[in-house]
């Protein structure tokens, strides 16, 4: 039998949250009073207080003085922060792995990025070309070993699909269709290069 995961209530309050603001059920801007999330989760209040906290740091939350916790509104400038700040940590993460990529980590980003350069992004694939495509940046920064980077992409991916939750069309991208595949052979190319003291 496979062991379970042990949760806390706070770990339970979280994870129905934050279910509800990515699946659009809990808008931005809505108010999260404590006690209605104690109702719609099952715990009680002090439990609620702890996640509404942790989604706070997630960026799903903003806090307001006086006034409570509510569904964070995305702002153009709050958008674009993150996806500066995700740009760095994916540029980081290549950098690193230029010097440490093992040939198991090239596989599996190999066998992700084939997907994605392979699967037309149109309607009825949007949803599973985003989950992969996250997947991959997800691996690309786990594969660093850094957990700080690995919890900052997390946090920044979540504020992403909040984004995504409150908009129905699929994205344009102009990536070239062999851009990812590209980008997993020019990492490796720097260990090659690196081993081979050029």
């Amino acid at each position: 039998m496979a062991e379970e995961t042990f949760q806390t209530a706070s770990d339970v309050a979280y994870q129905i949250i934050s279910q509800k603001i990515l699946d659009g059920e809990f808008q931005p801007g809505m108010k999260l009073s404590r006690r209605k999330m104690a109702e719609a989760t099952g715990v009680s209040v002090i439990p609620v207080i702890e996640a509404l906290k942790r989604l706070e740091e997630d960026r799903l939350v903003e806090s307001k003085p006086q006034w409570g916790s509510f569904v964070t509104v995305p702002t153009l400038d709050k958008i674009k922060q993150g996806y500066q700040l995700r740009e760095a940590i994916e540029c980081q993460s290549a950098r690193i792995l230029s010097q440490t990529m093992t040939a198991e980590q090239k596989v599996a980003l190999m066998e992700i990025a084939a997907e994605l350069d392979t699967v037309p992004y149109k309607e009825d694939t949007v949803i599973d070309s985003r989950n992969s495509h996250v997947l991959f940046h997800t691996k690309l920064t786990d594969f660093t070993g850094n957990p700080l980077l690995a919890d900052t992409l997390r946090k920044i991916n979540l504020f992403w699909m909040l984004c995504k939750a409150i908009s129905t069309n699929a994205p344009k991208t102009s990536y070239p269709r062999y851009w990812h595949r590209y980008l997993v052979d020019e990492i490796a190319r720097g260990i090659r290069t690196m081993r081979s003291g050029l």
